[in-house]
């Protein structure tokens, strides 16, 4: 079984692997890269008032934060959270916020008893502070700080958009399990979220003669500052401050950067790095990077998840790169990213970026001060100006281009060329890789073709017929289909034989307004019933459940608990399958496998089901 071990982008914890020393460290003397030596934001606030502003409002700043009433998202009044007849209670007492939940000690009695609880003792339950938060904007983790400086991530979290408290189990891609705390144990702040979400890290492990027997973790600031992007800027505060002439000596502005020296500056969260341990400081695990610098002088980066156990374990010289598997919970089998946190390596795959001659980065679209605070986009980078920027001449001849209206869906360039397989923060998102929609693409590589992300209702060879219609489209639509991916729709092909990372992409179609405008909905109630029949992910479940939701409303497609134990789920699904199936389809969906009563081919679904290659494969981002 393939687990993916961290949630972050920089891999940090293996150098726990290293000897400890006979007594822990002493402090380390503080270097010129020390957060000891650099501004703060409210430092650059006395002068830079709309700048600060316009990242205050945004995301990166609340990355990381105390749990304060100002910060706190979830309901902590009393607030119950039942997950498989175990309840979890949110209570504060003043502003001290508190989750009393279950001993993770029993419940690792409970998961070794398989779930059976005649087979163990009665629940034992914990009282933990909240200490901290990650998160503000989708969901709000918590974390509580242990007596060695640990902060440990606990088994509860806020889902912000739907205001709900909801089990980690269910609030990752991974297989069910009977472990209340799989989600949380090694899941910790210090090593896999630390150097992201906060600014200017230093880990600081205490090493006795057992290992890390504890942290003295320091940062700058918690969440994403100033100085992350523009650098220690303290020599600049301190002659504004004593009335000299200020310079710029110290300060980055990314925008004057090279590409590759401003796009490292957004990589160092959003790209794939694994630390040069001769270039880290192996006592404090100080990130040595400023921003102006190379990435890479500190860095590996790689490409997929065997490619970064090579380098973890020392082995960066490799002729050829380790390719993803089909457990890789970072990459496709092609290399695309199908995570978030990655965009930079999506973005360095495309021709854009490639051939752009240094004209495409990551501030083409977006910026931290003066856009839209949902993904920091400027504004326009919503529509078709995002491209037109640097393909103009298709501003003019765009439904010559697409084949499409152009006021719909399929003549947005994003919806062909940046589709949503990305998987994360229990939802579906773009893709930055920019690429131009092929067959090759999502043949053995688990990746749904952009098209058929759409065109629910339509199988790959349609889709590969559709793609000749191109110019020079003989070569995007090359490829050898099977009989079922020329005759069947190629979202209920992939949703039944396909892994967890194809499931969890396809059901997240189902929610999709242009998806459910061009294919229709009279099929989603009776076909996402059967689809969801013993599936082992609830986030899969979850998706396609939020896909019934937005078809048919709450009314017919409730009540359904994707958390919920099997038996539960099995009695809900079962309900709302018979409900479905009283309105059959009336009209003909070639790819579709119905019968001639208009309902689905239950025979057809069971044979692709039993086709199903189905490994393991945990994404914790």
């Amino acid at each position: 079984m393939f687990i993916v071990l961290l949630a972050t982008v920089v891999t940090i914890g293996w150098w726990l692997l290293s000897p400890p020393a006979t007594s822990p460290d002493p402090s380390p003397e503080p270097s010129p890269n020390s957060s000891h030596f650099k501004a703060t934001s409210h430092d650059c606030a006395q002068c830079h008032h709309s700048q600060y502003d316009s990242w205050y409002r945004t995301y990166h700043r609340t990355m990381t934060r105390e749990a304060s009433p100002e910060y706190v998202k979830g309901d902590f009044n009393n607030a119950v959270l039942n997950y498989h007849g175990l309840p979890t209670r949110m209570t504060h007492e003043g502003d001290a916020y508190f989750m009393e939940t279950v001993d993770p000690d029993w419940a690792a009695l409970l998961a070794r008893a398989g779930g059976q609880r005649d087979r163990v003792p009665p629940p034992r339950f914990v009282k933990l502070k909240v200490d901290r938060l990650i998160g503000s904007h989708w969901l709000q983790e918590c974390l509580h700080k242990t007596s060695t400086g640990l902060y440990i991530r606990l088994p509860v979290l806020y889902h912000i958009g739907e205001k709900r408290w909801v089990h980690t189990n269910g609030a990752f891609l991974a297989p069910d399990t009977d472990d209340f705390w799989a989600r949380s144990r090694g899941a910790n702040w210090n090593e896999s979220c630390l150097y992201c979400h906060n600014t200017e890290p230093s880990k600081n492990p205490l090493r006795g003669p057992r290992g890390v027997m504890g942290y003295q973790t320091e940062v700058l600031e918690l969440g994403i500052a100033c100085a992350a992007c523009h650098g220690p800027g303290i020599e600049h505060v301190r002659m504004n401050r004593d009335g000299g002439t200020p310079t710029d000596d110290d300060v980055v502005h990314p925008a004057r950067l090279s590409v590759p020296r401003r796009d490292d500056i957004c990589a160092r969260c959003h790209g794939a790095l694994v630390p040069k341990v001769q270039m880290w400081d192996l006592r404090t695990h100080c990130d040595p990077f400023i921003p102006g610098q190379d990435l890479t002088v500190y860095n590996y980066r790689f490409h997929s998840e065997a490619e970064q156990l090579e380098l973890s374990l020392g082995r960066p010289q490799a002729k050829t790169r380790p390719k993803p598997e089909p457990t890789d919970g970072r990459f496709w089998g092609d290399g695309t990213p199908l995570t978030t946190a990655l965009e930079f390596n999506g973005m360095a795959l495309s021709a854009c970026y490639q051939e752009g001659r240094g004209k495409m980065s990551c501030l083409s679209c977006h910026t931290a001060h003066g856009g839209d605070p949902n993904h920091m986009l400027k504004p326009g980078m919503r529509t078709n100006e995002a491209c037109y920027q640097c393909h103009d001449d298709y501003r003019h001849r765009l439904a010559e281009h697409t084949r499409h209206s152009a006021d719909s869906p399929g003549s947005l360039c994003f919806n062909c060329h940046m589709p949503h397989v990305v998987y994360s923060l229990m939802g579906t998102h773009r893709s930055h890789r920019i690429e131009t929609p092929n067959l090759q693409s999502s043949l053995g590589t688990g990746k749904p073709h952009a098209c058929n992300l759409c065109h629910l209702d339509k199988s790959l060879g349609w889709t590969r017929d559709q793609l000749a219609l191109w110019p020079n489209g003989k070569k995007t639509a090359a490829g050898k289909l099977s009989a079922d991916e020329e005759s069947i729709s190629a979202a209920v092909l992939e949703f039944s034989r396909g892994d967890a990372r194809t499931r969890v992409i396809v059901a997240g179609a189902f929610e999709n307004p242009a998806a459910q405008q061009i294919s229709g909905t009279d099929w989603y109630g009776s076909m996402l019933t059967r689809l969801i029949e013993d599936e082992r992910y609830s986030a899969v479940r979850l998706l396609a459940h939020r896909g019934l939701i937005a078809a048919h409303g709450k009314v017919l497609a409730e009540p359904f608990d994707y958390l919920a134990l099997p038996a539960e789920r099995d009695k809900q699904l079962r309900a709302l399958r018979d409900r479905f199936d009283l309105a059959p389809v009336r009209r003909p969906l070639q790819f579709v496998p119905l019968t001639a009563k208009g309902l689905p081919d239950d025979a057809i679904l069971k044979r692709l089901r039993a086709g199903r290659v189905d490994p393991d494969v945990t994404i914790n981002e």
